[in-house]
């Protein structure tokens, strides 16, 4: 199995640290102006004088990094296999032992090797070395081993930049705490938060077992207009807009029902549609004015069936994708976690019953029937 990324930190640059005289080549430091434009002279009279460019359009790479690292994960400490492999990623840290030994981390689908680099080893150009900055886009060619220490580590015989980082990365160490800044450069916060990015991979992952879901109990996927002339389906206040060519106003939509229910008129009895809504109103932690949904209709059903349906559907995604049926569930940095447990059946509690033991009153005998609305 690929090692985990937290597992990996926790081993990073243990080579480097063992090298007592490794020092970090880029010292903390604001982004400013002067370092941008100190940046750019010195990588435009680097690629000027060996007639590259600043941004190559093409490097062929052998493999991805968490692939290398499945591959040559067995590699027993001081070994090398002679293979030659050609990696990408983003260069997130940077430290030289002396001015022929450098040591860099190489990142890339939140997985990271190390780059041992050496110049006794190394092909021509040498002076690359001495250019590269953390945030780097580069391409290496080299030879997968293990370090004397146990780092699985590529050793290069050629290393080319691909997009130079023009700007001062946040440090590595306090990362990036502000959250305004985390939001407006989602960019920099899926660089340095590895967090970020389990998000993003496990939103992707329950969006597609949802699909798969209702495909196999013969769903059908459809989409319906995100702009209408009416609003309905929900009670929100909709976002107005204005076509200029039928010269009419016209709303984003706040649900999907309306159409997916003229869907089931016409004879499409399971429907669904996965998409986004837009809410005119307030924003918390819970609220967004642009979210996406699931919404889905099935003829001849009742809500025992979609209660059915429900179970079966988070009970299976959650084994699915974490292979528990338990999560630890923290709303935000401050709160203490929650155990949530998925493992099916779920308990059912009657609504009714329910209320009148929280509120303790007792409601008309008529809302107990099944054809109570």
């Amino acid at each position: 199995m690929v090692t985990s990324v937290n597992e990996q930190l926790k081993t990073v640059e243990t080579d480097t640290v063992h090298a007592q005289k490794a020092q970090p080549l880029q010292q903390q430091q604001e982004d400013t102006p002067a370092y941008y434009n100190s940046r750019i002279s010195m990588v435009e009279e680097y690629v000027g004088a060996r007639n590259l460019t600043m941004y190559p359009h093409k490097f062929q790479i052998t493999m991805r990094i968490p692939e290398f690292r499945e591959k040559y994960g067995s590699i027993q400490s001081g070994n090398k296999v002679e293979e030659t492999v050609q990696l990408a990623g983003r260069v997130l840290a940077i430290r030289s032992s002396s001015r022929n030994l450098y040591f860099m981390e190489l990142h890339a689908e939140g997985s990271y090797v190390q780059i041992m680099s050496s110049r006794n080893s190394y092909g021509d150009d040498w002076e690359i070395h001495k250019i590269l900055r953390r945030g780097d886009v580069v391409g290496v060619k080299g030879i997968p081993g293990r370090s004397e220490r146990g780092e699985l580590s590529i050793y290069p015989v050629s290393i080319q930049l691909l997009s130079p980082c023009l700007h001062m990365l946040p440090s590595k160490i306090s990362g990036l705490r502000d959250k305004e800044a985390r939001f407006r450069q989602r960019y920099l916060d899926l660089m340095l938060n590895l967090n970020s990015r389990k998000t993003f991979q496990i939103r992707s992952k329950i969006i597609s077992y949802i699909r798969q879901f209702l495909d196999n109990m013969g769903f059908l996927e459809v989409e319906t207009p995100m702009m209408s002339l009416d609003v309905g389906g929900a009670n929100a206040r909709p976002f107005k807009t204005h076509h200029n060519d039928l010269d009419i106003d016209m709303y984003l939509r706040i649900a999907p029902e309306l159409y997916l229910k003229k869907l089931i008129v016409g004879g499409l009895d399971r429907v669904y549609e996965i998409g986004k809504l837009f809410r005119n109103e307030g924003i918390d932690l819970t609220h967004n004015p642009e979210f996406t949904s699931c919404e889905f209709y099935y003829a001849y059903a009742d809500y025992n069936d979609l209660m059915d349906i429900t179970e079966r559907l988070l009970s299976g995604m959650v084994y699915s994708i974490f292979n528990t049926y338990e999560l630890r569930y923290q709303p935000n940095e401050n709160a203490e976690p929650v155990l949530l447990n998925f493992r099916p059946p779920f308990r059912r509690v009657s609504m009714i019953d329910e209320l009148e033991r929280k509120l303790n009153i007792t409601l008309p005998r008529d809302f107990y029937s099944d054809e109570a609305t």
